[in-house]
């Protein structure tokens, strides 16, 4: 008898195969049900090297002993018979039923299952710590900051605001209810507890429709050890968040904590400071946090903002105040080049100031790839999009700094100038009605919409509650009486507005000589806004303008403020586009 035969007659090959299919179906279980009790992947990893290693002494065993009618026995090489062949048949049911098994497994786990795609968007909770002592206490902190700056840039990924994580903890609010508020698909979770003299540091990813762990491992090591393992942490974020290539992970330099939690303070009172004293005291914030930490990018990026923002308060034009900011650009670029907001400041500045398109798209595309999770990065370059024909850009810059920060008063402002400026009338008076749940203002382009949608009664009705501003209220009255066919009332309201001089009336007076038609007057004084202000070249893109676009004036009007197509299109914005999902 040969070998062959002799493996087919001791049953060794229908063992090992029904020992192999049960190995594959218990390794799928325990991948699938394993996170959920806390286990990470070296768990299954050693639950898949113990079958590897099992396999040797069931092929031994096999060999060895036989199944016979009377119980397990030595084999002592039997003659086949009928309780043999029998015996065979035994096992053969044995391995298909394993098989069917494991079949109905797979069908379940990867056809069935309908929540098979990850969205990709997660919120970096704070970390907890335990048992640290004086000279690792920081660590949580630190380490939770470094993993969101490095998921940060990636720009397949949505990653919640740490500022406004950082404010909601502040508040009392949980891990769980952090995630709800800013309705995060998924969560990164981690611990730094001391164990046998080694820090380990335990990370998860938690899908927030299911409750269930989709990825969870531990690190041990000292310190500098667990900074490096960041590179790890957020390849294995990518992996499961099912990002596709993302290039090299960012590793941002370690930052001390008490530095970055005077700036996520600053950056919070910032949104909502008016008064210069308000403004002077989140300038103090950053400058405490910059003695703790001369190089922190994020501290002198949001300084530089704070003071460009104070010096054009006290009447400093908008382009000494940018060279009043410049030393904090140089800076930052010497310690990060690639830095989002510094690169959108950038782009902005030399666009505008300096008028060199080409150069103003290379820093515009470094914004595009490394600032996308930056809420002032997603607000600026929304402005730069919509007032330089770039709607659908804008309007998709805008929807993700809501996703980043539902709670963000201003980005949802920004959405609902996006949505005007892309002719998206009923969109933008739904983010609208939105906003001023915030009890903010910003009623304007909200009665033009109104007005050009054929609805001059609801205009009207909705100005009669604001506070009177006769720059805004009569232009906007003059076009809905206009609408409504009432010319007497029309010539009032702009016999009103042609009694200020500013150039914002006269803005506003071209725009009611363009929504009535009149071409002629509308360029007449559209030339007096532009030796009076500058403004005019980031307004071209105003709905208000539509009647005059297929004037051949209004070509010559885009030359005159170099804005002409040819200068534009130099400006690539379509990056932000394929990250749609």
């Amino acid at each position: 008898m040969s070998f062959f035969d002799e493996l087919k007659r001791r049953n060794v090959i229908r063992i090992a195969a029904g020992y192999i299919v049960l190995a594959w179906l218990v390794v799928q279980v325990v991948e699938t049900i394993f996170p959920a009790f806390g286990f990470g992947d070296a768990a299954v990893r050693f639950v898949v090297v113990g079958f590897a290693v099992g396999l040797i002494p069931v092929v031994v065993l096999a060999w060895v002993f036989e199944w016979t009618p009377q119980g397990i026995r030595k084999d002592v090489g039997a003659i086949q018979g009928a309780a043999n062949v029998e015996m065979a048949k035994r096992w053969d049911r044995i391995v298909m039923v394993i098989l069917a098994v494991a079949v109905a497994f797979f069908i379940v786990e990867n056809i069935l299952d309908e929540d098979v795609d990850v969205e990709p968007a997660i919120v970096v909770l704070p970390f907890e710590g335990e048992g640290l002592g004086p000279e690792s206490e920081h660590l949580p902190d630190a380490i939770a900051e470094g993993l969101y700056t490095s998921l940060a840039r990636i720009p397949q990924l949505v990653v919640s605001a740490r500022p406004t994580v950082i404010r909601l903890a502040e508040e009392g609010l949980d891990g769980d209810e952090i995630v709800d508020t800013l309705s995060a698909a998924n969560s990164l979770r981690g611990s730094i507890a001391v164990t046998d003299g080694l820090l380990n540091l335990t990370i998860s990813i938690v899908e927030t429709k299911s409750g269930q762990t989709i990825w969870q491992d531990t690190f041990a090591g000292s310190t500098a050890e667990l900074f490096e393992f960041q590179y790890e942490i957020v390849a294995a974020a990518a992996e499961n968040l099912q990002l596709g290539a993302t290039g090299v992970p960012y590793k941002p330099p370690e930052v001390d904590p008490r530095a970055s939690a005077l700036v996520w303070q600053a950056w919070s009172a910032g949104l909502e400071a008016e008064t210069p004293a308000q403004v002077a005291a989140v300038i103090e914030l950053l400058e405490r946090a910059l003695v703790i930490d001369p190089d922190y990018p994020a501290a002198l990026m949001t300084l530089s903002a704070a003071r460009w923002f104070q010096a054009t308060r006290e009447g400093m034009s908008q382009k000494d105040a940018t060279e009043l900011i410049r030393t904090y650009y140089e800076r930052v670029f010497a310690i990060d080049g690639d830095n989002g907001l510094l690169n959108t400041y950038a782009a902005w500045e030399i666009f505008w100031d300096d008028r060199h398109p080409g150069h103003a798209n290379h820093h515009l595309q470094v914004a595009l790839r490394t600032g996308l999770n930056d809420p002032e990065v997603l607000r600026v370059l929304a402005g730069f999009a919509r007032r330089t024909g770039n709607g659908d850009a804008a309007v998709w810059l805008g929807e993700r700094a809501v996703a980043i920060d539902p709670t963000c008063a201003n980005c949802i402002w920004q959405t609902t100038e996006n949505l005007f400026y892309a002719r998206r009338f009923e969109d933008a008076i739904e983010a609208k009605t939105k906003y001023r749940e915030f009890g903010r203002g910003g009623y304007a382009h909200h009665v033009f919409m109104l007005i050009s949608m054929g609805e001059p009664v609801a205009a009207l009705e909705l100005m009669e509650g604001e506070a009177a501003n006769d720059v805004i209220a009569a232009p906007l009255q003059a076009m809905a009486y206009h609408v409504l066919g009432d010319d007497e009332k029309v010539a009032d309201r702009i016999a009103e507005v042609q009694q200020m001089e500013d150039w914002s009336a006269k803005m506003a007076l071209a725009e009611v000589y363009a929504f009535t038609g009149d071409n002629d007057r509308a360029f007449e004084v559209l030339d007096e806004v532009m030796e009076l202000s500058d403004r005019m070249e980031r307004e071209i893109f105003l709905p208000q303008w539509d009647n005059l676009r297929d004037d051949p004036r209004w070509t010559e009007l885009r030359e005159r403020l170099g804005m002409s197509e040819e200068s534009l299109a130099m400006l690539d914005f379509s990056p932000v586009l394929k990250y749609e999902r």
